[in-house]
């Protein structure tokens, strides 16, 4: 058995004594076990007559919360060294999607006093407030800030002044992009990010929402390159779970698809090829100008997206249980501003399922934005309440990770 990270001993096992005085005893790897890696070798402590194999160790790191893990740092240089690699971070994210484990809501929340707020709690019970270190959180009149992606752990922040951060608000890292600059007085800017699975790499997509001057942040090579330009006009965008799609409108758009800023098409970017490419729709009886899409995104891992029926004050989520699979698109439920909302649902966006998958939660299109429960089987809203947050937030899902906002390999 390979000899892993040890946790107690004395040093009388790996010491000798002649009549030079003392010299340390040379250890052989145990026998079969062949060249030792140099994290292993790393975490052999010599100092100790107790050894427990290294994946025994990680296997245990991966289970604890992050917090702990963090502390765990600055036991020893090897244990720094495990923590902060790719192999623990990469186990203990799997586990928690797994289990569905460590999920948390973060509330972003504006304050009087020309300043954001973050606070995160418990998903499944909602409480156990934290306040976080938010950065970009200072603004002015004219200027804003938001969340607008997460994935693995990660958050995308952006501020009209001060460019891009990447932030895990689990273990405090943040990482400021190079800021781009690609301001059009009549175009309004549109981000993404996600995660390059082929490349293990984290992206930040930027562009205009005429499909102009798409740039990529690669965290990996910390440095934007342009790509080719988008072939659609974005109309409605939402990206705050790591999911780089959007609606619009093609090349070929009408007049009336311009006048009425109407999404027919569901496109998405994939980051490892850095193309873009078109998603088929939920097939339907309605006539093709009389529906527009909004609030795409990820629910319960699946893409999802409201549809608007014209004349109708309700809007129905289709989940696409397939990727790329136009029969695959399920009619989840829908919601109707009659029955049980206050603001347009034009703009409402899914969150996610409970736990138990009889609820969705969803943030409405108010100004400011109130997130709620909508029961699925009694069709009733229920105003998500913290206590000592504010009613009023934008809901942000994450999970708790290791992930390094840091440039470098992933």
């Amino acid at each position: 058995m390979v000899e892993g990270m040890s946790l107690e001993g004395s040093f009388s096992s790996d010491f000798k004594e002649n009549d030079k005085g003392v010299e340390r005893r040379r250890r052989k790897p145990p026998w079969g076990c062949g060249r030792l890696s140099k994290l292993e070798m790393e975490l052999r402590n010599p100092a100790v007559s107790i050894n427990v194999p290294t994946d025994v160790i990680t296997g245990i790191l991966s289970r604890l919360p992050v917090k702990n893990l963090v502390r765990f740092k600055c036991v020893s240089k090897p244990w720094n060294s495990l923590i902060d690699g790719s192999y623990l971070s990469n186990l203990q994210l799997r586990r928690s999607f797994t289990s569905n484990a460590n999920i948390k809501l973060l509330l972003d929340i504006y304050s009087e006093f020309d300043e954001y707020k973050a606070y995160s709690v418990d998903f499944d019970s909602l409480d156990n407030l934290e306040e976080l270190p938010r950065p970009l959180s200072t603004t002015s009149f004219g200027v804003s800030s938001r969340i607008f992606g997460s994935c693995n752990g990660l958050l995308a922040i952006s501020h009209d002044e001060a460019g891009i951060a990447l932030w895990n608000p689990s273990t405090k890292e943040c990482h400021y992009p190079p800021k781009l600059t690609i301001g059009d007085m009549y175009d309004e800017i549109i981000l993404g990010f996600g995660y390059d699975v082929i490349n293990k790499d984290y992206k930040v997509v930027q562009m205009l929402s005429s499909g102009k001057l798409v740039m990529i942040y690669s965290l990996k090579a910390n440095s934007w390159k342009r790509i080719k330009d988008c072939p659609y006009e974005i109309t409605f965008h939402v990206s705050q779970d790591g999911s780089v799609h959007w609606v619009g409108v093609g090349n070929d758009k009408d007049d009336d698809a311009r006048v009425n800023d109407d999404a027919r098409v569901i496109f998405g970017l994939d980051l490892g090829i850095e193309e873009f490419h078109q998603l088929p729709g939920p097939e339907s009886d309605i006539s093709y100008k009389n529906f527009g899409y909004r609030s795409v995104g990820l629910l319960g891992g699946s893409l999802c997206v409201f549809r608007v029926i014209y004349h109708r004050d309700n809007i129905v989520l289709w989940v696409m249980k397939e990727y790329g699979v136009m029969e695959s698109w399920t009619e989840d439920f829908y919601v109707s501003r009659d029955e049980c909302w206050q603001w347009c649902t034009y703009y409402t966006r899914a969150i996610s399922y409970s736990r138990r998958g009889d609820r969705v939660l969803l943030e409405d299109g108010g100004r400011p934005r109130q997130p709620a429960w909508f029961n699925l089987d009694k069709r009733t809203r229920e105003v998500v309440d913290i206590p000592g947050a504010p009613k009023h937030f934008n809901a942000i899902i994450y999970v708790e990770s290791l992930a390094s906002a840091r440039p470098g390999n992933h």
